[in-house]
């Protein structure tokens, strides 16, 4: 069955907690979305119903006559870095635990299947098609446990060393946390802040096809 518009938003609410993910409206019913990190990764003219824009702000006036859906800090929560339960279903992680500090949910801890310090960046890049840079934990041996977490400073990396994280995972490097990384001996990884949301994409288009049966979905990345 074709989902209209407003089921597409209904489904996205719910999901995501957005308070209006229907940005714009359009053709009552979608056969086709297309979805986008941010306009400029869409071509001048899309062959689709609607669009998903996680930055939905920056459409304007574009794309006439079609519908625009967008959700934001949702999507950053649940779909990139930080408490991305799907991505640690996906990769088969153990014993998840949300990590909240200063009254913030800020990511999760786990332990993955993997024993190692290559079979762990093999595994997630394999997912998520590579990193931006990293460096091994000081001590190699025993269980990898890692925390997925959508900020780098030092306060977070004093929080989850204490609970036994040894491989901290991220978005984006940040310089002045390196220092407290290094000085407990744990292991970094920056997988990239686009990266984790083109990932997040393209599991929020596999989610949608999956809960409606007529609608087909394009994901558009980033062009050059």
């Amino acid at each position: 069955m074709t989902p209209t518009l407003h089921e597409l938003a209904d489904w996205l609410r719910a999901e995501f907690g957005e308070a209006q993910p229907l940005k714009r409206d359009g053709p009552p019913e979608v056969r086709k979305l297309a979805l986008a990190l941010e306009p400029a990764d869409l071509p001048p003219e899309v062959d689709a119903d609607a669009l998903f824009v996680h930055r939905s702000l920056r459409v304007g006036e574009r794309w006439p006559g079609l519908g625009v859906l967008g959700v934001h800090d949702g999507f950053d929560l649940a779909l990139t870095t930080g408490p991305n339960h799907r991505l640690a279903r996906t990769l088969g992680w153990r014993d998840v635990q949300e990590v909240v500090w200063k009254g913030e949910l800020k990511g999760i801890t786990a332990t993955p299947p993997q024993q190692s310090w290559d079979e762990l960046r093999a595994a997630l890049h394999a997912e998520l098609g590579g990193e931006d840079s990293s460096w091994p934990p000081a001590d190699t041996s025993g269980p990898l446990r890692v925390a997925l977490m959508n900020a780098m400073n030092p306060g977070l990396i004093e929080h989850v060393a204490d609970g036994g994280v040894r491989v901290y995972l991220t978005g984006q490097l940040r310089p002045s946390a390196s220092a407290a990384a290094h000085a407990r001996g744990m292991g970094v990884i920056a997988l990239g802040h686009r990266r984790s949301e083109e990932w997040g994409l393209r599991r929020l288009a596999d989610e949608l096809r999956s809960a409606f049966a007529g609608l087909q979905t394009a994901v558009h990345e980033h062009r050059d």
